[in-house]
């Protein structure tokens, strides 16, 4: 970790102890744009607590991030830091100060972190603001004001019109320029697979924050990480049977490692995850097998033709290797999301599903022909509570395969589902 402390300094990147605290205070580092000492926690006995709270998280957000330190007093002329004042630190006075910068804080300001260090009598609490790509973020004042606040140095002020309108035209760039670096991966994800040989379905993850600052995953870890479990939560208890995609084939990219599929499998897929902490994944849904046993029950001999059941498998298993890779960079801010089925230009794409009692394959006719896939685009974070990210990817698996006619889910779990795991 690198933190305005480390860089005042001069030292290199490493762990937040409070040995970093201690150096702070002798050497009197001064307070930045990026950096506010606060001697004590918000008092919330204080009718305007939470003003303070969206002011300071907002004026950090609008000024590029930065961190504010609870349980350091400065001093009253160079807002150098004098004295370690802990501050009595607990889940419950966390809660209090991310719902209050949710609730007053517009648009909310994602992926804010909290590092408590054990000290005497106490604790220092750094809080880190992320650099957002939805500034302007605009905090309420009292009951009907609005304000957009900045860091200037070490004092936050109000922006004016003129910064508030420059503001919101870099806003919309990001946008833009979000969008286009989205697409480049979603196009670059689907070149791994042949959609000719069969249907694909492909998905990319951009995450808001870079986690490029982190180590990259040794191959013994990128071992480690592809094995790790679907989450048990994202399955429907007694649904239709998990398409599983599953091999040991971890191959180094270019500041990403790569698993694919076995030589010759007809389960091809490619997942990749990059130390920036984007994903990227393919996955083959059609002429999955050429048995003709199977034919009751799947598409056989049709490879423009896949599974509704195989699109939800593929996205837990996706959503899956986000939510942990999500938790390995360390990226909090959530994600921006794209998932689309390719095909062969030549013919539709058509979702199927089975009947519910037999399991047998439904005819075409109970499904529409896709002749041009519309890529569905959402914004997740996969490190939500189950109970908050469960909606939105059920949203997700809906307006794909609700493209294909295909209405309900059969594998996916929803929120009045029986927990697992």
């Amino acid at each position: 970790m690198f933190t305005p402390i480390h860089r005042a300094l001069g030292i290199e990147p490493g762990a937040i102890t409070h040995h970093l605290i201690d150096a702070a205070v002798d050497r009197r580092v001064e307070e930045t744009g990026d950096l506010d000492w606060k001697t004590a926690l918000y008092d919330s006995r204080k009718p305007t607590w939470q003003d303070e709270v969206a002011k300071d998280v907002a004026a950090m957000a609008n000024s590029g991030g930065g961190w504010i330190v609870f349980g350091v007093e400065e001093d009253g002329e160079a807002n150098g830091a004098s004295k370690v004042t802990p501050v009595e630190w607990n889940a419950a006075a966390q809660q209090r100060i991310l719902r209050a910068a949710y609730a007053r804080v517009g648009p909310p300001v994602l992926g804010l972190e909290f590092f408590p260090l054990d000290v005497e009598e106490g604790h220092v609490v750094l809080l880190r603001v992320p650099d957002s790509r939805d500034a302007p973020h605009f905090a309420r004042k009292g009951d009907d004001a609005f304000v957009a606040p900045r860091r200037n140095g070490p004092h936050t002020v109000f922006m004016s019109d003129r910064e508030i309108e420059r503001s919101f035209r870099e806003r919309f760039q990001r946008f833009d320029d979000r969008e286009h670096q989205l697409q480049a991966l979603f196009k670059q994800a689907g070149q791994g697979l042949n959609p000719e040989q069969g249907v694909v379905i492909v998905m990319a993850a951009l995450p808001a924050e870079s986690g490029s600052g982190l180590a990259p995953m040794s191959e013994e870890e990128a071992h480690k990480f592809f094995r790790q479990p679907l989450l048990p939560s994202l399955v429907f208890p007694g649904g239709q049977s998990l398409r599983r995609w599953e091999s040991t084939r971890v191959r180094k990219g270019m500041r990403h490692w790569l698993l694919r599929s076995e030589e010759n499998d007809r389960r091809a897929f490619r997942k990749a995850v990059h130390d920036d902490g984007t994903v990227l994944a393919a996955y083959r849904l059609g002429a999955l097998t050429d048995r003709e046993e199977a034919a009751a029950y799947y598409p056989v001999g049709q490879p423009n033709h896949c599974l509704a059941a195989d699109i939800e498998s593929a996205l837990i298993d996706f959503i899956s290797v986000l939510r942990a890779h999500a938790k390995e960079r360390q990226s909090n801010a959530g994600y921006r999301v794209r998932v689309g089925l390719i095909g062969r230009d030549s013919e539709p794409i058509f979702v199927r599903t089975n009947e519910g009692s037999t399991n047998y394959l439904l005819d075409a006719d109970h499904s529409e022909p896709i002749h041009h896939f519309q890529p569905v685009t959402t914004d997740l974070n996969p490190l939500e509570s189950i109970e908050v990210l469960l909606p939105g990817v059920n949203d997700l698996a809906r307006d794909v395969i609700n493209q294909g006619g295909i209405k309900y889910l059969k594998v996916m779990a929803e929120p009045d589902d029986p927990v697992q795991g």
